[in-house]
């Protein structure tokens, strides 16, 4: 009975470590929030060529395929350093979100920083955003680059405002592992 219940101990332990990495210097996170907004930053280590990373965060071929959380994706505008992309999620089974943001690309700077210009909810219960921006930025490290990326946001208040973030919080872990995820598979023939 005891070598069951380590068994299953040890099992239930594991459990983290199979579904976010084995490393906790391989995969940060940090969410805060205060009354009216919150913010994520999440990075991990890759090795992998930096023209490969900065093609990936900033060309729209890429964006669809590791924002799955979208229902739709859609290039606005592009020119050579910047582009807009209009995202449409779906939560919650009935709620809708369209927004647009713009993604500039500083190469030189091995970042892309982004802002949302509009965000329209089919619904009044969920709180609005009133503004957000972020960024994506590659740094070299001993092996490979750490690819960070932060983003904040402020919402108005709303009686659905500390649920609407607990998913939101959920939602960008889960986008920081698929995104990573998408990173490793797209990026591994470009190994150093």
């Amino acid at each position: 009975m005891t070598m069951i219940f380590r068994g299953i101990l040890l099992i239930w332990m594991s459990v983290p470590v199979l579904i976010y990495g084995s490393s906790t210097e391989e995969f940060k996170y940090h969410f805060s929030q205060d009354d009216s907004s919150y913010s994520f930053r999440g990075s991990f280590i890759v090795e992998a060529e930096l023209d490969c990373l900065i093609s990936l965060v900033f060309d729209f071929e890429h964006i669809s395929k590791y924002a799955s959380g979208a229902k739709a994706v859609e290039l606005v505008r592009q020119e050579n350093n910047w582009n807009e992309v209009r995202y449409i999620y779906r939560k919650f089974i009935f709620f809708e979100n369209k927004s647009t943001w713009r993604r500039m690309l500083n190469q030189d700077n091995h970042e892309l920083v982004f802002e949302m210009i509009s965000s329209e909810n089919n619904l009044k219960i969920i709180p609005d955003m009133l503004s957000s921006s972020g960024y994506y930025q590659i740094s070299p490290e001993e092996k490979g680059y750490r690819i960070e990326y932060f983003q904040e946001c402020c919402l108005d208040t709303d009686l659905l405002k500390d649920s609407y973030i607990k998913t939101v919080k959920k939602e960008a872990i889960e986008f920081l592992h698929e995104f990573r995820e998408y990173v490793e598979k797209t990026c591994v023939h470009y190994l150093l």
